[in-house]
């Protein structure tokens, strides 16, 4: 059995699957206030009745989008790999986007990057074409209008389409493809920029 779990946007899920397809999908909002991924994310787990689960793999969004959304599902993962030393292996979360849209010939997936800077991430027909990069919110309308489909999980200026990364995706994704954790055991969101405190 395989874990997956996303909460890089306001739209978090977890799926348990086998064989490249879920048995089961959670889906729960973070959406700010009290309802935040560090209290939604948790319970969607319980549902699924890990417990009763051998798991061979758990697969985490690691973004970009959410920081803290990120770190509250690499905690999660973390914990539940320690007992039975599960291996933990990390995603970019838009590349669920892709898997989504694969017939766009050029799609941007945006995500707010704060201090002013969108993140971009372009793949052509679902196939990654360049890295996920920040673009100054003045330089978004010229960005996107360089592709053929913009979108974003969670509503933002000039990108209307709306389009969130789902962690049933993940179950597909080739092991070539998926972020290994590094020496000391850990992974890192995808963030560009150095923290601020």
């Amino acid at each position: 059995m395989i874990l997956a779990i996303d909460t890089s946007s306001s739209h978090g899920s977890v799926a348990l699957g086998e064989d490249g397809f879920p048995l089961r999908v959670e889906t729960f909002s973070g959406k700010g206030g009290r309802e935040r991924h560090s209290t939604t994310l948790f319970p969607a787990l319980e549902r699924l009745d890990l417990r009763k689960r051998l798991l061979t793999r758990i697969i985490v969004g690691l973004g970009p989008g959410s920081f803290s959304g990120i770190r509250v599902a690499l905690a999660a993962a973390q914990g539940l790999a320690l007992p039975g030393n599960v291996p933990v292996f990390g995603v970019r979360s838009c590349d669920s986007v892709a898997r989504q849209l694969p017939h766009v010939t050029r799609l941007g997936v945006f995500a707010d990057a704060r201090r002013g800077e969108y993140y971009c991430t372009i793949y052509a027909l679902g196939v990654l074409e360049r890295e996920t990069f920040l673009v100054p919110r003045d330089r978004v309308e010229e960005t996107a209008s360089k592709v053929t489909l913009a979108v974003s999980a969670d509503p933002l200026p000039m990108i209307p389409e709306l389009c969130a990364p789902r962690a049933a995706d993940f179950l597909t994704v080739p092991e070539s493809d998926l972020i290994p954790t590094l020496p000391d055991g850990t992974l890192e969101p995808i963030y560009l920029r150095e923290a601020v405190a």
